[in-house]
């Protein structure tokens, strides 16, 4: 019997010794949760596509491509978050590791769009008439250089050479006209020369 127990104990240990050596099996790699088509507005700064897992420890490499050729070709792709307006192509891959099997690849389109301009003035202006050429004031956020367009009300069909000098009723046109950052923009503002 002693004998009988002995055996029972020793292949007892090796079977937990056996169940201990084997590693888990890993999981499916986790489902993503992003959108497959993203897109933000240039602020100047590095923007990252949204990225996230059913499970936050997943791994995950992201790959910015500029077009959909260079992802095809799985050429100049570049691992940094875009920072100027375009079009984008993201490879999002899911390599096996952290307990998890190597999942299938992802494919994000990703647009960096032009921002907004706002430009900001009195609705209406007046200057005192001196002789001298008189000009509206008008401020853009972010700061960019607008155009400034001078019509006589008396004959508002085309703009004037130059900023008035005369008394009189004016509308001006203040515009930037856009850029490759940012859309255009424009306001009205009406001038008074007293």
């Amino acid at each position: 019997m002693e004998r009988y127990v002995r055996m029972t104990l020793m292949m007892t240990a090796f079977l937990c010794l056996s169940c201990a050596s084997k590693e888990a099996a890993p999981e499916e790699a986790p489902l993503i949760t992003s959108a497959t088509y993203q897109h933000t507005q240039y602020n100047g700064r590095p923007q990252a596509v949204e990225v996230k897992a059913a499970k936050d420890d997943a791994p995950l490499v992201v790959t910015y491509f500029r077009s959909q050729g260079e992802l095809e070709e799985d050429r100049n792709g570049f691992s940094e978050a875009p920072a100027e307006v375009g079009d984008y192509y993201v490879r999002l891959d899911r390599p096996e590791g952290k307990g998890y099997r190597e999942g299938s690849r992802i494919t994000i389109e990703y647009h960096l769009q032009k921002a907004f301009i706002s430009i900001t003035a009195d609705p209406v202006q007046r200057a005192a008439w001196d002789g001298r050429p008189k000009t509206v004031t008008a401020a853009a956020e972010p700061p960019v250089e607008l155009l400034f367009f001078y019509y006589d009300d008396a004959d508002p069909a085309a703009p004037l050479p130059a900023a008035p000098r005369d008394r009189g009723r004016y509308r001006v046109t203040v515009i930037f006209p856009g850029n490759e950052r940012y859309m255009g923009a424009s306001r009205e503002v009406a001038f008074l020369i007293e």
